[in-house]
């Protein structure tokens, strides 16, 4: 709240600071408007005083006069230039303002492949340059998620993600191009691949975000390129010419507290009529009479202690009256929710000298999460540029982390009772006593059964996780230090090394009262049954789990860069090697009988197994020290050459051999370089192309190769360290088998694409189709399990699949006034892939039935696909029907054993669609009045489908499960006739469930369109005595929901069964001077 109030109070005074300037007395500024390149006058330019009504349009000579008071911004544009901003001062004879053409502006903007900085004319292949004004229409933490909307091609995932070892970014760039590799573009920071966290990228540092996408651009990358490649460039130190200069921004952001009633659920009666249909039909006796320690939920707890008669039906009718009324999201929220908080600053200085150029700045971010979390992470960087003679540069760059991640209140799905939700529970009492939440077993029942024999058994989650806290420390440091060398004007030689280093140390510290501790405590004591003495395996006090994640790199690498031109021809060429090495190493273990202060622990033995309490049985202590190391070693040779002819042919060619520690020798000694190859013709500046209307048209194509790579595959056979199953002593485990054979994945791309610029620049843009096609895929091939007898399969190099698309980047200036501006942009994106080998014929149709999250490979099929069984309705019982041997059926086994290795429609089992948007895209809109701007942008997403959350007898009866076509469910004899929802019935049935969820019927339409952000912003430039101050402020929105869906079941397509995202809101400033 104070740095809100600080911030209104700045621009409280610095309005009146303006209003002060404002007195002065005004005079006649005079002008002249030329062209940058040609110094010709530039006719109709508008002149604007901002903040002011005033404004005037330069003549024919590009001479404009025009009254202004001393300070005033002066907003100079013209179509098809770039517009100016000047600050007038009183006693200035005559303003010379040099408007920059549009078309040349953009050529200006530089093109970074990681390993050379390119401009667009030089460029053969699709990419996509993003630049910071770009990346601020988005406030997130992730600076991927930034390209999220603004970029053709690229994708974030919706479905549920966890992290796995192929795939961390739940991202892609042009769909998937394998199967069992990785499925993340290659992400570069400052010319060298980076391996740590992405979230550990402050987005505030970042200048421009380079998306390559097809071979010419990402081929030089090589092997793990196959994905595509993010290249991510850091602000730099300062220009040779470029003043002192200081950048402060801040940003607030807030959102609504979730709102846990938009999941659906029934009624409370609803679920204990049901659990009371369970008990009388001894769904728990088993569980009661064989395992009388597990949870029971509050309903059924009620109805056992009325059967055996331990309360009176008056007492029972009591309890669950009260059970009616509870309600269990609001006591969640209540308990443990608070309005989140997300703060963004940063701060450089950058300036330069002769010799000496520099950036320096430092960003805070400081997440409150309404669980109770708290996440604070400091960012510094340092750019330091020296500069000899003009011969000899030395460049380093530093970024440094850390972070202190804190856990808070328990997620809202753990509160189960044995693995079943129920909506009434509560965590305090009318007195303000925390309640007991059983979980896992019924902690009054273990209580009562040990006595005062153990500990405590319940679980109080009110307050218990303050007794039991997970911090997450952080830290990681990038460091670059490049040498360049000018051997001639044309030709200079670099040597770069780079280094990174991130270090993570997870620390669990459960003290002696929380539920964590006291259940491990008593599951693991021995009670005496003669004398009742305890004795505790593992002792009474705290326990203490630490992990460390250690990730280092480095890169050595040489390189020759070449760049000259010489009458109609331009070459830019580069040649050099380069080594890289990323070693990965973890270790955890657990300790027990841990004291802060003093700071002590206690030994356990790990090795023998001890009886266990309450199940019985014998278990081995964990958490003996657990240790992990990995190293992958890369070296590579590369070249490219970009070649220009009279500015308007051009040539490109790359190629690159690379070699692992990932592969056998057979594969390393091979060479079999990855190579692109590329052309462009800039056909707008052909003299038979004699149209006013075209500023610029240019055709490109370009044909390649990159590669991927799963970096876990090794040449020797993988063990895994694990513990005897008999003797718990330690023990060696193959489980992967070896294959010297094993070779890179290969992606074949073919580009064509154009670029275009239309009346003065008005209407720019792009269009690209490309055909890719990923060969030596790694695929799951038969093997002799009595060779190998963990697994019947092993992964070769035996898969093949195919994708197409095409992207548009539309851009135009709708409406161009002196005060007011309407830019509209297009983004569409096409991508179709399908599997055209795989060696297996365990796949079928009936694989691809659910919600296509899984990459199944079918031949003919793309890789994310549903499929369906045929919907027959309900019959009179209301059991849902399916079709076998051309009748309708309710034997779901048969129906399902049918489709077994079917792959062809018929009339049980059918193909649906893709299960991932393959058509999709943005309308961004910009309106600009005087020093305000409002931008908003519209996502779509088509042709796909997903299946939709559907209620099951088994989910609802077990899980406590269930969704809003609960509420359409068949409930008597003639309700088939209207609803397409079986009943709800015990016993249950997983073969009917399967069906249903399964069905055609649940299997919806995916086509919808949601408003992503709305930005509102503020900018102006102050005249502080002899400095420029430059300020902007804005509001931003974004997660603003569905504004339309092609379903009309009212059903999220992107989040169905989940909550949506809640919308955010941020207020931001920045100021430069």
């Amino acid at each position: 709240m104070r740095k809100i109030i600080l911030m209104v109070l700045f621009l409280i005074i610095s309005g009146m600071a303006n209003f002060a300037i404002g007195q002065h007395d005004s005079a006649r500024m005079v002008g002249r408007v030329i062209n940058s390149e040609n110094k010709k006058p530039i006719e109709g330019a508008s002149i604007i005083i901002l903040g002011d009504n005033s404004q005037a349009k330069s003549d024919s000579d590009g001479e404009f006069a025009l009254k202004a008071n001393h300070g005033d911004s002066v907003l100079v544009s013209h179509i098809g230039y770039h517009s100016e901003t000047v600050l007038y001062k009183s006693g200035t004879s005559r303003l010379t303002i040099m408007l920059v053409p549009l078309a040349n502006v953009l050529d200006e903007v530089m093109v970074s492949s990681g390993y050379q900085q390119l401009r667009p004319n030089e460029m053969t292949g699709a990419f996509q340059v993003l630049d910071k004004k770009t990346l601020d229409q988005q406030v997130g933490t992730n600076i991927l998620d930034r390209l999220n909307n603004v970029t053709p091609g690229f994708r974030k995932g919706t479905f549920e993600f966890k992290p796995n070892r192929n795939e961390k970014l739940n991202i892609s760039i042009r769909g998937l191009s394998t199967i069992e590799a990785s499925k993340d573009p290659l992400v570069v920071l400052d010319g060298f691949i980076y391996e740590g966290d992405i979230d550990n990228i402050d987005p505030n540092s970042i200048a421009s975000v380079t998306v390559l996408k097809d071979a010419a651009a990402t081929s030089i990358w090589g092997a793990r390129a196959g994905n595509g490649v993010i290249v991510m460039t850091s602000i730099n130190a300062a220009n040779k010419s470029q003043k002192t200069t200081v950048n402060i921004s801040h940003t607030i952001t807030t959102k609504r507290i979730t709102d846990y009633n938009r999941l659906y659920q029934p009624a409370n009666l609803d679920y204990i009529l049901a659990e009371q249909e369970l008990f009388n039909a001894g769904y728990y006796d088993g569980k009661i009479e064989q395992s009388p320690y597990l949870a029971l939920t509050p309903t059924a707890e009620v109805f056992l202690a009325r059967r055996r008669g331990l309360i009176s039906a008056q007492d029972s009718a009591d309890r669950i009256s009260r059970l009616l009324v509870m309600d269990g999201k609001k006591a969640y929220s209540d308990a443990f929710l608070r309005n989140p908080l997300l703060q963004q600053s940063f701060a450089s200085i950058s300036g330069a000298s002769n010799v000496i150029r520099y950036n320096f700045g430092v960003g805070n971010t400081v997440d409150l999460s309404e669980n109770k979390a708290k996440d604070n992470k400091i960012n510094l960087y340092l750019n330091n540029s020296f500069h000899w003679k003009d011969k000899f540069e030395l460049n380093l760059n530093v970024n440094f982390l850390t972070q202190r991640q804190r856990s808070g209140a328990p997620a809202f799905d753990l509160f189960k009772y044995g693995g079943k939700y129920v909506p009434f529970f509560e965590f305090i009492n009318a007195a303000g006593d925390a309640l007991p939440f059983n979980t896992a077993y019924r902690g009054n029942y273990l209580n009562e059964f040990y006595g005062d024999k153990l500990l405590d058994w319940n679980y109080y989650p009110l307050h218990d996780y303050e007794q039991d806290r997970t911090t997450t420390r952080k830290n990681e440091l990038y460091s670059i230090v490049q040498a360049k060398y000018n051997i001639m004007p044309y030709l200079t030689a670099t040597v770069s090394y780079q280094y990174q280093l991130q270090r993570n140390t997870m620390e669990r510290i459960a003290q002696a009262d929380s539920y964590y501790t006291r259940n491990m405590v008593n599951m693991f004591s021995n009670i005496d049954p003669q004398s009742g003495l305890v004795t505790y395996p593992i002792p009474i006090g705290g326990i203490y789990d630490l992990n460390n994640a250690d990730i280092s790199s480095y890169t050595w690498r040489g390189q020759l860069n070449f760049n000259r031109s010489f009458g109609p021809h331009q070459i830019n060429g580069i040649l050099g090697a380069e080594i890289r090495e990323v070693l990965s190493k973890g270790a955890s273990n657990t300790s027990y009988g841990y004291s802060a202060d003093p700071i002590r622990t206690k030994v356990v033995d790990y090795a023998n197994f001890y009886p266990t309490l309450p199940a019985g049985g014998y278990a081995a202590i964990q958490g003996n020290l657990s240790l992990m190391k990995s190293l992958n070693r890369f070296v590579a040779n590369y070249a490219n050459m970009a070649y220009l002819f009279k500015q308007k042919y051009g040539l490109s060619a790359s190629v690159r051999k690379d070699g692992a520690n990932v592969f056998g020798v057979n594969t390393n000694d091979k060479f079999n370089p990855f190579w692109s190859v590329g052309a462009s013709w800039q056909m707008g500046k052909e003299k038979f192309v004699d149209w006013k209307a075209i500023d610029v048209l240019q055709l490109r194509a370009t044909y390649g190769y990159s590669g991927n790579i799963d970096p876990s595959r090794t040449p020797l056979p993988v063990a895994e360290t694990t513990s005897g199953r008999y003797t718990n002593y330690p023990a060696f485990v193959i489980s992967t088998l070896n294959d010297p054979s094993l070779r890179w994945e290969k992606v074949r791309t073919l580009n064509l694409g154009l670029q275009f610029g239309l009346f003065k620049s008005r209407i720019t843009g792009s269009v690209d189709y490309y055909v890719k096609k990923s060969t030596d895929l790694y695929g799951n091939s038969l093997i002799d399990y009595t060779v190998f007898g963990k697994a019947n399969t092993t992964v070769k190099n035996n898969a093949s699949i195919k994708s197409q698309g095409a992207e548009l980047n539309l851009s135009a200036e709708a409406i161009r006034m002196p005060s007011f501006s309407w830019r509209p942009a297009v983004l569409l994106s096409l991508n179709k892939n399908k599997v055209l080998e795989y060696y297996t014929t365990q796949f079928g149709l009936i694989n691809l039935v659910g919600n296509g999250t899984t990459t199944m490979p079918i031949v003919g099929r793309p890789l994310n696909s549903i499929a369906a069984f045929n919907w027959g309705g309900l019959d009179q019982n209301g059991d849902p029907q399916g079709f076998l041997d051309g009748e309708l059926s309710t034997d779901y086994q048969k129906i399902r054993n049918s489709t077994v290795g079917e792959i062809k429609d018929n009339q049980t089992i059918v193909y649906v669609g893709s299960a991932v948007p393959q058509l999709f895209g943005n309308l961004i809109n910009t309106f600009s009045y005087r020093n305000f701007e409002l931008s908003f942008n519209l996502s779509f997403k088509a042709d796909y489908y997903f299946s939709r959350q559907a209620t099951t007898s088994g989910n609802f009866y077990m899980y406590g499960k269930a969704y809003a076509d609960y509420e359409k469910r068949w409930q008597a004899a003639g309700d088939e006739n209207y609803t397409q929802v079986p009943r709800v019935k015990y016993p249950i049935d997983a073969n009917r469930d399967a069906f249903y969820q399964g069905s055609k019927v649940n299997v919806l339409k995916g086509d919808h369109a949601r408003l992503e952000y709305v930005n509102l912003s503020w900018r102006n430039l102050w005249q502080l005595g002899s400095k420029k101050l430059n300020t902007r402020l804005f509001l931003n929105a974004s997660n603003l929901g569905l504004i339309w869906k092609s379903n009309k079941e009212d059903v999220d397509p992107d989040f169905s069964g989940r909550l949506t995202p809640n919308p955010t809101y941020s207020l931001g400033l920045n100021v430069n001077f």
